[in-house]
């Protein structure tokens, strides 16, 4: 198979399996979100500080897992969130304490976005080097974004029939899609790089932890991870009020946050498909990353003084479609340029423990300006942009030098 062929396979696997893997998620998210609106907005910040702690206890458990061979452990995960999805579909479907076991299956749910498309990222970047990655991480995540439109779209047509406990088997059936996407990606990703079988990751269990802290260039990634999710809290604590308030209905609420995913999905891959990857390759990752910060600070101060629907759907669209379209793809590229090692451990601990650090500390941050007053909420934007521009160009030449080092 020649080399062009062969790169064509890993984008087409690549797709496939980052498909199903969003499309599982973003199959029971509207109905997530809805569900956990039937209590208390103002409770949220204790979801994410039980969603932090779940994380910090998984982190660590995956450094040791992908010790001996990390590539066989990314789909055992997968089956492992397979299984919960099924062991959630027998609870929902007995009905039982359901109001407690909604808020165990929001924090589940913020487990299972960050990891499994955490790992499968890992495996792309430990597969790829950084030249066939700048090719291909587009169309990839393009791939993503099909899957995230099939998911909500498929909850909206069928919820009808086979009921919220339903849509968790059909997410546990993609799963297990992606498993076998998984094997193909690994198959055909020999032919692009030349690599060892499946090699130990040398190191303990705790050593991402370590070596994110060491690492100035893995600190800033950390930065900017915790940039976006301090802006994507203040955002999602702003919708949880507007959408409670102005949607009493669940079935309401599910409706509206099906719409916007399925216009997320359709944004975001005309952004991946034409913009993206030509984007990336002409004026690199950095001001690719800067994009977000500038569409997030303004939205915020938008939401603060503005609260509507409307303004609401047109901010989330934008914010996510960003985030999907332009930045994750970005962001992942700049792992492509670390040890082995981080590709797995401190990649992981950056997208989850890390991510959720953000959500943990901002929405307690978010609770404490939002009662001084929304003036403050308002400038609070401003000093967090300024940080998360800077970080961005910062990456950014730290990735050329890196590049230019690898290559």
């Amino acid at each position: 198979m020649s080399r062009a062929k062969s790169e064509l396979a890993v984008a087409a696997w690549g797709a496939a399996t980052f498909g199903a893997l969003l499309a599982s998620y973003s199959a029971f998210r509207p109905v997530r979100d809805a569900l956990i609106l039937d209590g208390d907005p103002d409770q949220l910040p204790w979801l994410f500080t039980a969603t932090f702690i779940a994380v910090s206890v998984v982190s660590p458990l995956w450094g040791a897992a992908v010790a001996k061979s990390p590539r066989r452990v990314v789909p055992i995960a997968f089956h492992v969130f397979a299984a919960c999805a099924l062991a959630f579909f027998a609870v929902i479907r007995a009905n039982t304490a359901p109001v407690t076991v909604g808020r165990v299956f929001y924090v589940w749910s913020a487990v299972f976005n960050l990891f499994v498309v955490s790992v499968f990222w890992s495996l792309l970047a430990d597969l790829l080097g950084p030249g066939v990655a700048r090719k291909l991480y587009g169309p990839i995540a393009a791939g993503g974004t099909v899957g995230a439109f099939v998911g909500p779209l498929l909850t909206k047509e069928l919820v009808g029939t086979i009921g919220v406990a339903g849509v968790l088997v059909m997410s546990a059936v993609l799963l297990e899609l992606a498993v076998i996407g998984t094997a193909q990606l690994r198959r055909v990703a020999r032919d692009v790089e030349t690599m060892e079988a499946d090699p130990p990751v040398e190191g303990g269990a705790l050593d991402g932890l370590k070596h994110v802290a060491r690492s100035p260039y893995l600190a800033s990634i950390v930065g900017y991870v915790l940039c976006t999710a301090c802006a994507a809290t203040f955002v999602y604590l702003a919708q949880a009020k507007i959408v409670h308030s102005a949607l009493p209905s669940r079935e309401d609420r599910t409706d509206f946050f099906s719409t916007i995913d399925l216009w997320v999905s359709a944004v975001t891959f005309v952004v991946q498909l034409a913009i993206a990857g030509p984007l990336i390759r002409i004026v690199g990752p950095g001001l690719v990353l800067c994009v977000l910060p500038l569409i997030q600070g303004i939205g915020i101060a938008w939401l603060v003084h503005a609260p509507s629907l409307g303004a609401l759907a047109v901010i989330a669209i934008a914010g996510r479609s960003a985030t999907h379209g332009l930045t994750r793809p970005s962001r992942e590229l700049l792992f492509t340029v670390i040890p082995r090692a981080d590709k797995y451990r401190a990649k992981n601990v950056i997208d989850t423990m890390v991510y959720r650090l953000g959500d943990f500390g901002s929405s307690w941050l978010n609770k404490g300006l939002a009662a001084a007053g929304p003036a403050v909420l308002t400038l609070a934007a401003l000093p967090l942009t300024l940080a998360w521009l800077a970080l961005a160009a910062w990456l950014g030449v730290a990735f050329r030098r890196r590049a230019k080092e690898t290559s």
